[in-house]
């Protein structure tokens, strides 16, 4: 489908908005920029084999994420285009959810520029800036499985761009895998969300026994409010990354179902 036809005069302003974001411009950081990054990198790398699934760590690998340094916008892109055809787009601050939705379909990932500081990072804030967009997100963007169900929310967001409780449905959606997913692998637990991926406290919060942890349930998860700024009530599993994009059509149908209610 062509989705600049289907929205119109609104997708391609969506287009022309992504566009603009390109890096155009020269990113600088500081030593400490640097340290601030080994430092987190560390930290992760630490945790990480033992509590994340398997192509996560690949990712890391395979995007090319430095250990000691923050990484270069652009050789990012350029590794990218080798191996998918999504880039990033650095920003900074996170952009409003239209343009975030438009930015999805045309398989651009939008990624804050700034860093946390030093004594952010010894106080264990959790933040959404460059470290969780880079470290957290661009990892899965070479599986093909999960880049296809990115683009197809941003896709199916489109659709109902006027209707702001669809909107609220398919966040939730967005919310509990991507940010804050668990997976089986094998027959243990991993954790592929971009938070997890870069909160060590939620993390060890999530994966504790007494925490409830669901199937991935189309309807339970959209009837589940996501919260920013403290951890979730239930973190939801999925079988495996396929499991995502191939729910697509019963995401849709659901959806579908409510907003005819």
């Amino acid at each position: 489908m062509d989705w600049a036809k289907k929205k119109g005069e609104g997708f391609e302003k969506m287009s022309i908005l992504a566009e603009s974001l390109r890096m155009k411009f020269t990113m600088h950081y500081t030593e400490e920029d640097n340290q601030n990054w080994s430092i987190l990198y560390s930290k992760a790398m630490q945790a990480l084999p033992e509590i994340a699934d398997e192509k996560v760590l690949k990712g890391i690998k395979t995007v090319g994420l430095p250990p000691d340094h923050v990484p270069d916008f652009e050789a990012i892109n350029n590794k990218l285009s080798t191996i998918s055809d999504w880039q990033i787009v650095p920003l900074e601050e996170m952009v409003e959810d239209h343009d975030f939705i438009g930015m999805l379909a045309e398989k651009k990932y939008p990624c804050r520029k700034w860093l946390r500081s030093h004594e952010q990072i010894e106080s264990e804030e959790n933040e959404y800036d460059l470290f969780h967009d880079l470290f957290g997100h661009t990892t899965l963007l070479y599986m093909p499985e999960y880049c296809n169900y990115l683009k197809a929310l941003g896709q199916l967001a489109l659709k109902h761009i006027d209707n702001k409780q669809a909107l609220l449905f398919l966040k939730r959606l967005y919310w509990h895998t991507v940010q804050y997913g668990l997976v089986v692998s094998g027959n243990t637990l991993k954790i592929y969300g971009a938070h997890l991926l870069t909160s060590r406290s939620e993390t060890l919060f999530a994966m504790s026994a007494g925490v409830p942890k669901y199937d991935f349930n189309i309807q339970v998860i959209m009837d589940t409010p996501y919260v920013k700024n403290r951890y979730q009530d239930r973190y939801f599993v999925i079988n495996n990354f396929e499991q995502l994009f191939n729910s697509m059509s019963a995401i849709e149908a659901e959806l579908n179902k409510r907003a005819s209610a």
